[in-house]
């Protein structure tokens, strides 16, 4: 048996498509990806969305884009625990994560997202943080 997760609204898809384009916004030019958490019943389903932005725009995988806002447009439903984490590539790589709580996204700050990030989720037990990663405030994504 699968992960149970719930369809999400054609309001919760267009909404996902608004969050991603600010989350786009926020990341700025460089190569990042976005790791998406949703937990359902029977487990947790994970979609990570890599991309490169520079001034002249995005290059990405369609195919990626879709299912990643498809998990997305679940998150925001509300009705299950989610979490997302976006990392920048760089001499040292940059973490900033949220949590979504009643479907919004809430930033969290360094130390949230430095706890979220090097904790397993199924056991609780530390898990020791990468090399070269800076754990960072995550920005407020408002629509």
């Amino acid at each position: 048996m699968g992960i149970l997760l719930r369809i999400p609204s054609d309001q919760n898809r267009n909404r996902a498509l608004d969050i991603f384009d600010k989350l786009t916004e926020e990341a700025g030019e460089g190569t990042h990806s976005l790791t998406l958490a949703v937990t359902g019943m029977g487990g947790t389903a994970y979609e990570v969305f890599p991309f490169i932005q520079d001034d002249e725009g995005m290059a990405a995988s369609l195919s990626h884009l879709e299912e990643f806002c498809e998990l997305l447009a679940i998150a925001i439903s509300g009705a299950h625990p989610s979490g997302l984490a976006m990392r920048t590539a760089g001499e040292r790589a940059t973490v900033r994560g949220w949590k979504f709580t009643d479907g919004d996204p809430i930033p969290l700050n360094r130390a949230e997202t430095f706890n979220a990030y090097c904790t397993d989720p199924t056991t609780g037990e530390p898990i020791p943080p990468d090399p070269d990663t800076e754990y960072a405030d995550a920005p407020v994504i408002h629509l």
